[in-house]
């Protein structure tokens, strides 16, 4: 075996992301473009998502599949967000490059102040991840409880009875679709998810449990039909099995139907049961016997009223003999999971042998509105109307599109919108907020003598860092009032009266909590412009010299996400006039202010993608080198297996 070993540093860290980052920000916010891809088979795809962009590429550095790997787990929980999930992560690297090539002895202790330049920023990159991870629980998880929550406004309309308006929820869809789906198709897929949403949403039911439903099981909540345009996508009641009848016997009203997991028919020829033959005649007085009990089976559910028989296998043919007679209907080879969809809707078990005949008892069983055949495209499947049993209206939709290729994209999109909005609905563990409460060691350099700067941070306890910036916090208003801006103060602040074009909208919001969930902020960057704000605020107050330069760092960041929203059409020229408008106009004390066109995005994934990325960050900047291992063609005949490697 050749073996070879390659030094990694944060430059080379950044050069590989930075690779994907010209990938990917092309096609980057509402105004982005598409991205071309040719398969080896000849087919083409053409899309703008961005996890499906990074999983068609073929990369080989290991760096770079580390970077995809964790964009795709971040996306596995937010439904989005991998772009800017890359964008982030290079703006995060490129500020940690500038610091450690110009140390100076910045992120040291004094136990490396005598070792070379290679061990020092090793030893500054090992310390920089351990910042990460203290700036993300100590800082950033408390900087947007305390001072953003103020800015955002809650999906609920209500906080005690937790309804949900509508027109807000809308927006959010409106703006996820945005950086998903093309232009022509953006309006109609929101308005359909949005539909699709409430009419499983029962009047009194809870949303999380709701859409944490439709995320397990949205595979078997959705048919997908190619060839037809995208405006044929439509809604039905109750659940698609996607089988064909086996038996079919038409019935009126409401159905009683029973799940069974194998055949009712017993065969002698059954595997691991032993059957001593005495004479031929003996051989068929069994089997007459067990046509006997298979016919007894069926009556039985007859008798019962039985009109549907879910099954989980192929049922033999005197099985389908016998029920057709009887006018029982057979759906056979049901996929286990729509068979566990069924079973958690209706809340029944399945039946499982050996059956008796006094199976098909109302505890075994349940209702059904409606059993029928329905053809979706150029297939037959079984629609089956259900009552249900829990907080769920059963629905299905029915995704079409012209070609294959476009098809999987508005599902993938589609089921990803409901990842958002279960991340969006999840409530925020405060525990860590009340435990935090106290008396600090920290304190603001002002209010310090000079010879206790040097105050380590991990002194500090959770939450009381930001004892010491209180005062600087508090005044927001008076500074956004005088004009301060950290960002750029060469561009002139215009009055309200002098902005042309206002269409903005107050949106009037109860008292928001992280501990409730549905926080929303308006969209557009404008989460980004608010945590750069405070950050640098925080950073200019903060004891902890090499804490305050990640502050900052982080800060700068987070503004890349709109500069390149708004460098698509607008110019780059334009983000310094937005995020003067935007710090003055959110800075005011009751204020939540947004505009139509910018949409609402949820807090939630907003802090999910910075804990990601501050997460891979922590886990690229302390790898030293990479052993590759070439192993030669394996030979049989030595019998060579992984685990010998």
């Amino acid at each position: 075996m050749l073996n070879y070993t390659r030094e990694i540093d944060i430059n080379k860290v950044l050069q590989v992301a930075e690779s994907l980052e010209d990938i990917l920000f092309r096609c980057f916010g509402p105004d982005g473009g598409q991205v071309l891809f040719i398969k080896s088979t000849g087919d083409l795809l053409i899309t703008k998502d961005g996890r499906q962009i990074l999983e068609c590429l073929l990369l080989d550095h290991p760096i770079a599949r580390m970077i995809v790997s964790s964009a795709s787990s971040h996306s596995n929980v937010t439904g989005d967000g991998v772009k800017s999930f890359v964008l982030l992560l290079c703006g995060v690297l490129r500020g940690l490059r500038a610091v450690t090539d110009n140390t100076g002895g910045f992120l040291l202790s004094k136990k490396t102040l005598g070792h070379n330049r290679y061990q020092k920023r090793g030893h500054a990159l090992k310390r920089i991840s351990n910042l990460l991870m203290t700036f993300q629980s100590e800082v950033l998880d408390c900087l947007i409880r305390k001072y953003l929550c103020p800015h955002f406004v809650s999906v609920f309309s209500s906080c005690t009875e937790r309804s949900i308006c509508r027109t807000m929820l809308q927006l959010t869809l409106d703006t996820f679709f945005c950086g998903r789906i093309g232009y022509n198709n953006q309006v109609f897929l929101s308005r359909l998810a949005c539909e699709f949403f409430y009419k499983c949403l029962p009047s009194s039911g809870d949303a999380l449990e709701v859409v944490s439903l439709l995320n397990v099981f949205f595979h078997e909540l959705h048919t997908d039909v190619s060839g037809v345009p995208v405006s044929n996508s439509r809604i039905l009641p109750g659940i698609v099995l996607h089988r064909e009848f086996s038996v079919y016997c038409p019935a009126e009203g409401e159905l009683r139907a029973l799940i069974v997991t194998q055949q009712i028919h017993d065969s002698l020829s059954t595997t691991d049961t032993d059957f001593q033959v005495s004479s031929d005649t003996h051989l068929q007085l069994s089997q007459d016997y067990l046509v006997q009990r298979t016919e007894n089976i069926i009556k039985q559910l007859q008798k019962n009223r039985i009109k549907v028989i879910l099954s989980a296998v192929r049922q033999p043919e005197i099985v389908n003999y016998f029920a057709r007679q009887s006018g029982i209907s057979i759906v056979d080879c049901l996929p286990p999971e729509e068979l566990n969809l069924v079973c958690r809707i209706t809340g029944v078990s399945p039946v499982f042998l050996p059956l008796s005949e006094n199976v098909g008892q109302s505890a075994d069983t349940f209702l059904a509105m409606s059993c029928q055949p329905v053809v979706i495209g150029s297939r037959k499947y079984v629609h089956l109307i259900l009552n249900s049993s829990l907080g769920f209206q059963p629905h299905c939709v029915v995704l079409c599109g012209p070609v294959k290729g476009l098809t999987e994209q508005f599902i993938s999109a589609f089921h990803s919108a409901f990842k958002m909005l279960q991340q969006l609905f999840h409530p925020v563990d405060t525990s860590l907020e009340q435990a935090g409460e106290g008396q600090g060691q920290c304190a603001s350099k002002e209010n310090t003598p000079s010879t206790e700067q040097h105050i380590s941070f991990n002194n500090c306890q959770r939450d009381t860092i930001f004892d010491f910036a209180l005062e600087r916090i508090n005044n927001i208003e008076e500074k956004s009032k005088s004009g301060r801006n950290h960002f750029l103060s060469k561009e002139p602040k215009k009055p309200d009266s002098e902005r042309p074009g206002d269409t903005s909208y107050i949106i009037s919001s109860p008292e928001v909590s992280l501990a409730n969930g549905g926080l929303l902020v308006t969209g557009g960057g404008t989460f980004e412009m608010l945590l750069h704000y405070y950050l640098h605020d925080f950073a200019q107050k903060c004891q902890d010299r090499d804490l305050s330069v990640i502050c900052t760092i982080v800060g700068n960041a987070v503004l890349c996400i709109p500069q390149y929203i708004n460098s698509a059409t607008k110019g780059s020229s334009r983000l310094p006039l937005l995020y003067s408008q935007v710090t003055s106009d959110y800075l005011k004390k009751g204020l939540k202010k947004g505009t139509a066109q910018n949409g609402l995005e949820s807090v939630a994934c907003k802090h999910q993608l910075l804990v990601s990325v501050l997460h891979c960050i922590s886990k690229l900047v302390t790898i030293d080198f990479i052993i590759g291992i070439k192993r030669p063609p394996r030979d049989a005949k030595y019998g060579e297996s992984d685990d010998d490697l």
